[in-house]
């Protein structure tokens, strides 16, 4: 039941030719309404839902009321006739004092961060992880659809991206700042850093490349939408280095890595966690065979397909797979050393990374930006080997063994590498064989996971957000006037432009002038009233009047084949705006 008393936008309910309507002057639209729906809306401030129903129910029948709180539903999801985050000054009002981050992750279900065994993608773990520290420092307010306590120092508030437009002072007011997740598809984020009352926005990025292209372009495209006090956060140092190729300022791209919960996987008994991964599946080769391990999604993406070959090529080593299930491969003829594990719980994979010797790490997708599983694996004192592609080596370092791997400048349907199965294979026996390096690597392994922790990622979030903050107080308003014009060949001048010859013989050249005044006219520059310069400045300084740094690097990317140039100007440019703001 659609529950009452609720806050109403600023409405006008009216009668015309036998149909009622509610004219929505906050948003602008008019609804219309059954004559059942138009009574409620009276009602609607000042009773509940089970106290509407007994006033009405003498001139309509409980469904046609229930009927009615069913539209309301629907159209609340849409944003109207219903207050949603107006009043978040009194929506927060149970929180503490502590700074407050607004969350907004359209599309997922906010409770299921809190239930970490309906999580299957590495991404939404680890923000679940991620959540949950960050509450050390701030509040955590969820953009949903109701106003409630989902956990100790976390909200959902009655919001709609949709309204953050319209609320942004408000929201500035409340809240430190918005983190976010980069979708390639969505594009609900762009107009919203043209709102520069918004707090700075942190968008998080766990898929750089892939899906054709898409993954690039988005995250360009928000990069040249960002305002200077947004930015990205990507898990490894790969996306940053990726992007460097692409943008002219990388600074946008911020280390994020993600953590590892090491109360839960730690190492345990070799031997007992083997025997009872082998009761558990029915299969007694697990205590006496060396066993190679692989933890994932069973897909070509994930590498499986190469995972079966590195069965065939080694059948005196066994090959477990633990994932939700063997997907297309199930009607396959499997290799007999390859054994399905089955899918487990979160608190039993300790057991199973455990049982393996060796993990196996050889996922090809342009969203392996870190590799959750293998910081887990490692956790668990497992050397893992993993290719040598994006940013999966940088979690491993030198305790673990990095194979060959054939990375692809572009990426094909959703591919991006092409782990080599032969150096797998050469590396996976080099591990199996040498005990006394596989030793050494399980303790750096677990070493090095103890280094990643999820309470480091909850204050670099912080950090992130306070620098961000920095850089706002840093935004120059500033636009100073500026005007292009012709000028002869004939008239002295030292600046070069482009060229075009008159009738009479004369060759006109082009620059622009800034004056000495900004668009309030108040005098910004000493001595001469104007100043001559290239158009290229010219250009640069007009656009930034409406747009960003990185909308006018896209122009001058285009219109200035010299980029050294292109990027002298921008930066010229960009510091006289900043110098006489």
């Amino acid at each position: 039941m659609f529950d009452f008393p609720r806050t109403l936008h600023q409405l006008y309910l009216f009668e015309k030719n036998a149909v009622f309507y509610a004219a929505d002057l906050e948003k602008a639209s008019i609804v219309e309404l059954s004559a059942v729906m138009f009574n409620i809306l009276k009602l609607a401030e000042a009773r509940t839902s089970e106290e509407i129903v007994q006033t009405l129910q003498p001139s309509y029948s409980a469904d046609e009321i229930l009927e009615a709180f069913e539209e309301f539903a629907a159209l609340e999801k849409e944003g109207l006739l219903f207050n949603r985050g107006e009043d978040l000054k009194e929506i927060v009002s149970v929180a503490s004092d502590r700074r407050k981050l607004l969350v907004a992750i359209p599309g997922i279900d906010v409770d299921s961060y809190f239930d970490i065994e309906r999580l299957y993608a590495g991404t939404n773990m680890a923000l679940s992880y991620m959540f949950e520290h960050l509450t050390e420092y701030v509040d955590l307010h969820f953009v949903g659809n109701r106003n409630r306590k989902l956990a100790d120092k976390v909200y959902e508030v009655d919001m709609s991206v949709s309204d953050f437009g319209r609320l942004s002072r408000r929201i500035n007011e409340t809240y430190f700042g918005i983190l976010t997740l980069h979708l390639d598809q969505e594009t609900w984020l762009l107009p919203l850093y043209e709102h520069v009352e918004l707090p700075p926005i942190l968008v998080q990025c766990h898929a750089p490349r892939g899906h054709g292209g898409e993954a690039i372009n988005s995250i360009l495209r928000h990069y040249a939408a960002m305002r200077d006090f947004d930015g990205f956060t990507a898990p490894s140092d790969y996306v940053r280095d990726f992007y460097s190729d692409y943008v002219w300022d990388a600074s946008f791209f911020n280390t994020l890595p993600n953590g590892v919960d090491s109360t839960l996987f730690r190492p345990m008994d070799k031997e007992r966690s083997k025997r009872e991964l082998a009761k558990w599946v029915g299969d007694e080769r697990i205590i006496t065979m060396p066993t190679v391990g692989y933890l994932s999604r069973v897909e070509s993406e994930k590498g499986a397909s190469v995972y079966l070959k590195l069965a065939e090529l080694n059948p005196h080593l066994l090959f477990l797979i633990a994932g939700p299930s063997l997907g297309r491969y199930a009607s396959r003829e499997l290799p007999d050393n390859l054994v399905y594990a089955g899918f487990h719980p979160r608190e039993k994979l300790p057991l199973v990374y455990n049982a393996f010797d060796v993990y196996c790490f050889l996922s090809m997708s342009g969203e392996e930006t870190f590799g959750l599983t293998v910081l887990e694996a490692m956790a668990c004192g497992v050397p893992p080997v993993v290719p040598n592609f994006d940013g999966v080596p940088s979690v491993v370092g030198d305790a673990g063994l990095i194979a060959d791997a054939e990375n692809f400048e572009e990426d094909i349907a959703t591919v991006v590498s092409y782990p080599s199965p032969l150096d797998f294979s050469e590396k996976i026996n080099l591990l199996l064989n040498d005990d006394a390096m596989r030793q050494e690597l399980s303790q750096k392994a677990r070493e090095r996971a103890g280094s990643f922790t999820w309470d480091k990622t909850a204050r670099q979030i912080v950090k992130y957000f306070e620098r961000l903050h920095e850089k706002r107080r840093l935004v120059s308003p500033n636009r100073l006037l500026n005007m292009f014009v012709p000028t002869s060949s004939k008239v002295s001048h030292d600046l070069k432009g482009e060229g075009l010859t008159h009738q009479g013989g004369d060759r006109l050249k082009y620059k622009s002038i800034v004056f000495g005044m900004n668009q309030h006219y108040e005098r910004c520059l000493i001595r001469d009233a104007a100043y001559s310069m290239h158009v290229e400045d010219g250009l640069v300084l007009s656009i930034l009047r409406n747009h960003t740094v990185r909308e006018a690097e896209a122009v001058l990317t285009a219109v200035v084949e010299d980029e050294a140039r292109a990027k002298a100007t921008l930066k010229r440019v960009h510091g006289l705006i900043q110098a006489t703001a």
